[in-house]
């Protein structure tokens, strides 16, 4: 009789998240539900904002259809960056795609547009390379 090969086991290889990743989508979370909360608020009280905006800002004059339009893309934006955060904390390839567009059109928009603050955009720059360092963690 031939002798019997038992191997024993081997555990299932996982693929682990740097903790740099995991911190990284941590404050990605809190700042990208943050500012979707505030914008998605914004847009439910538009007609408010508009009025504000129309008093404080004289420089140019907003009509409620563009306050809505601008509201309701940055919260669209802004959520979609929050989801591909989501993917990512699960190492998914396609949820940096998602961040990434996301976040280039959030920057494309704060870029052309000259009454937002420069550090916003940087931090949708840093978010964005950040995230593209650990691309190769992603699968």
């Amino acid at each position: 009789m031939g002798s019997v090969h038992t191997e024993t086991p081997q555990p299932l290889k996982l693929n682990k998240r740097p903790a740099i990743l995991s911190a990284l989508c941590l404050f990605s979370w809190v700042y990208f539900f943050i500012l979707s909360a505030i914008f998605f608020l914004g847009f439910m009280h538009s007609g408010r904002v508009t009025e504000a905006l129309n008093l404080y800002a004289p420089v140019s004059h907003y009509s409620k259809a563009t306050v809505n339009l601008i509201l309701g893309a940055n919260t669209l934006l802004h959520i979609l960056s929050f989801s591909g955060v989501i993917v990512m904390w699960n190492l998914r390839r396609y949820g940096y795609f998602i961040f990434a567009g996301s976040c280039l059109l959030i920057i494309l928009y704060q870029l052309l547009t000259p009454d937002v603050v420069f550090s916003v955009t940087l931090v949708c720059i840093v978010l964005l390379v950040l995230f593209g360092l650990f691309f190769r963690h992603f699968r």
